[in-house]
């Protein structure tokens, strides 16, 4: 494939001709949110190409017109097969000097709209989601706080795989700003009881950098998937912010888990990065102990690289928290995740979201919460008004690699909340 493109792609640029991601846009001047794909400093509008009939010389036969839905559920659900030879066919006609994008300058400007000029959606209809345990760090860091950890407790958090269901109603896309929760915050708190409750803001506001992937082909009713057939099912993946409220979040883990302590909000980014863009980075995964369905020949993750910065708001002199770790830290892959949610022939759907868990490693600049950091770093606060979080993610090197663009989002002062006086009988 030839490196020139007809968007210019500056060197740097987290969407090279390698990646090719989907997502779901809009402009001011066309409002509907259609499919495009990031390239460079670009979206390339997928509606307009459709509409063109540009897609006819595609070398896999399929009804473009899914390209001009508002989600990306029916080009997903058409499987990899085709939707791997679209986003081929996509590159060829951005490198191409014989494509359209080359030969018509009216279709190129009709069709190239620069990225700071489009607000980005939900690039799915999510049905459902699905966060994963996957780190041992976490479960070591954090299971600690609310039981004795022992020196086999990590047997019952893995063996097993632990998995809980989020909201879908408040995923949200990267950008859209934070209101801090309020919740029944615990006056007293010990690892063995909590007493007494107070209605209040939460003070203990924190961020779980992750990594999450799209169902694409949906699953019968009680199929459950071999983990080597699962890639069949995946479409691509984003980066996840699971926000959650510590102070909340305490008091309600036992005996059921975590409600109202995260489901105010989970951000993702808006670039789905496809499966085929990130097999050039396979890795070998480390030798672990799983249960015999899960074991896989196959066994691989993604040598994805992680980041994360807290940009202060109005407390300046606050340090900016940098964290930097790796998709390796999870103890289960993609493939293993899918596996094990099927176990039971619980059904998947196209646009179903499935997080990794945090990514927190054993190194102290790579916790991934700062319930984790604030552990080895003691003046580190919880995040206040104004902070801004901002993930990124990144295979392969500086320069022609493959990126996930940002997951942000700034934290706003709480809503005011009236509480009812109460009246003498």
């Amino acid at each position: 494939m030839a490196s020139q493109s007809s968007i210019a792609i500056p060197v740097d640029s987290p969407f090279s001709l390698a990646n090719i991601p989907f997502g779901i846009f809009s402009t001011q001047s066309q409002p509907h949110p259609r499919p495009g794909i990031a390239i460079g400093e670009h979206i390339l509008d997928l509606k307009v190409l459709a509409l063109e009939g540009i897609f006819t010389d595609c070398e896999v036969t399929f009804p473009s017109d899914v390209l001009t839905h508002m989600t990306l559920n029916a080009f997903a659900a058409l499987g990899r097969p085709t939707t791997s030879g679209v986003r081929a066919y996509i590159q060829s006609l951005l490198s191409q000097s014989s494509s359209p994008l080359h030969s018509d300058p009216s279709l190129l400007e009709r069709c190239a709209i620069k990225q700071i000029e489009a607000t980005m959606h939900l690039p799915f209809d999510i049905g459902d989601f699905t966060d994963f345990t996957s780190s041992k760090t976490v479960s070591v860091e954090c299971v600690d706080d609310i039981f004795t950890f022992r020196k086999d407790s990590l047997m019952y958090v893995f063996h097993p795989p632990r998995a809980a269901s989020g909201r879908v109603s408040t995923i949200l896309p990267s950008g859209i700003p934070i209101v801090r929760p309020f919740g029944h915050l615990p006056a007293s708190t010990t690892l063995a009881r909590t007493t007494g409750f107070s209605l209040a803001p939460t003070n203990e506001l924190d961020f779980e950098l992750e990594l999450a992937f799209f169902i694409s082909v949906p699953t019968e009713h009680f199929e459950r998937v071999p983990v080597e057939k699962t890639e069949e099912h995946i479409f691509g993946v984003v980066l996840l912010n699971d926000w959650s409220a510590r102070d909340i979040q305490i008091p309600e883990t036992l005996p059921f888990g975590a409600f109202n302590a995260k489901n105010f909000a989970s951000t993702i980014s808006p670039w789905v990065v496809t499966l085929d863009a990130l097999e050039p980075f396979k890795i070998e995964h480390d030798i672990r102990r799983v249960p015999s369905y899960l074991v896989d020949e196959g066994d691989a993750t993604y040598d994805i690289s992680v980041s994360l910065k807290v940009i202060p708001g109005e407390s300046l002199e606050r340090e900016m928290e940098m964290t930097r770790s790796c998709l390796r830290n999870s103890y289960w892959t993609f493939r293993q995740m899918l596996a094990f949610h099927t176990l039971s022939g619980c059904r998947m759907r196209t646009g179903d979201l499935i997080g990794t868990g945090t990514l927190s490693g054993e190194d102290a600049t790579s916790l991934c919460s700062l319930i984790e950091q604030r552990k080895h770093f003691p003046n580190r606060t919880f995040l206040q008004d104004g902070d801004e979080v901002v993930f990124t993610a990144w295979c392969g090197p500086p320069q022609g690699g493959v990126g996930f663009g940002e997951c942000r989002g700034v934290v706003l002062p709480a809503r005011s909340f009236m509480v009812k006086a109460r009246h003498p009988n």
